[in-house]
């Protein structure tokens, strides 16, 4: 495992950021990396390298279906995280791996399982997507978050350090502000439009890893929405952490066209929030689904 440290993305090219080293068979390294609001690797590179680094193990026409990651431990943003693939199953359409991210020193940092198939032709259905979704909204002209301006979005950023900033990367648009700062606390939701800026090249394992990618941005901001403005009342923090993450792709995603996130949290009690999302393409297909465990630890200031 080499101790080179790591240069910081500039958070231009996904391709980039998914652009691995290849030291040896069925053993990858991130280049780059990027880090988050809490001085550590943001989980949505670990997400969208782990899944590049299975697919470049499997053939080409098998397509990702399902993702299984859990956060060991956070990444230390200056030095490469190493991917080690195994191959648990290859069979007549399907190929499911194992991917282990560790960094210098044995420090584990993930265990993903990850599925790919060939499509083939069959029946299909789809669950309708809630009237009041956001999916009649032009992501086009609504706002930013760097356009929200409000007192409850200063307590976000004092209480969970959710950054009401633009991403060089990720265009990210918001239909209900209410959802943010004024959240129902029985049952919190959140809706957003999320693409990647740039356009991408027709790689079906870059644009899965390109989503992969996105579906960590904000997802769990809904399991702690409704506990903002209690904890600001009272002079606390809380800390955020994402424990697990699982994606299904049920249709072809492509990450620089708009996807809605259609999210809910059904729970959050002894430390540990939920977070479930719908993601449409903006005809209205249900692309994928994605749910998200995250840790929530009050601080006192």
């Amino acid at each position: 495992m080499t101790n080179d440290r790591t240069s910081s993305w500039d958070g231009l090219d996904i391709g980039e950021l998914m652009d691995l080293a290849q030291p040896q068979p069925w053993r990858f390294r991130s280049r780059i990396g990027e880090i988050n609001e809490n001085g550590r690797v943001y989980g949505g590179q670990l997400l969208g390298q782990s899944l590049m680094a299975a697919a470049k193990t499997v053939p080409a026409d098998r397509r990702a279906t399902a993702l299984q990651f859990m956060f060991l431990s956070g990444a230390m943003p200056e030095w490469p995280i190493d991917y080690e693939v195994t191959a648990l199953q290859d069979g007549k359409r399907f190929s499911t791996r194992n991917v282990k991210g560790s960094q210098r020193g044995g420090r584990n940092v993930c265990d993903v399982h990850v599925s790919f198939a060939t499509p083939i032709e069959s029946p299909a259905h789809m669950a309708r997507p809630a009237p009041d979704c956001g999916l009649g909204s032009d992501p086009e002209r609504l706002p930013r978050l760097c356009d929200i301006v409000s007192p409850r979005a200063a307590e976000i950023e004092s209480v969970v350090v959710y950054l009401f900033n633009d991403h060089p990367a990720i265009d990210f648009r918001v239909p209900f502000e209410g959802d943010l700062l004024s959240p129902d606390p029985h049952e919190p939701r959140m809706r957003f439009w999320i693409r990647m800026r740039r356009a991408l090249p027709d790689d079906a394992s870059l644009h899965a890893a390109a989503f992969a990618y996105l579906s960590d941005y904000w997802i769990n901001f809904v399991g702690c929405a409704a506990h903002v403005h209690p904890m600001a009342k009272a002079g606390r923090r809380l800390y955020v952490a994402s424990l697990n993450h699982a994606l299904w792709w049920h249709r072809p995603v492509r990450a620089d066209d708009w996807l809605l996130f259609d999210c809910l949290s059904p729970s959050g009690a002894t430390g540990r929030s939920l977070s479930l999302a719908r993601i449409y393409n903006r005809g209205g297909d249900l692309v994928a689904s994605a749910n998200q465990e995250s840790l929530l630890a009050p601080i006192s200031d």
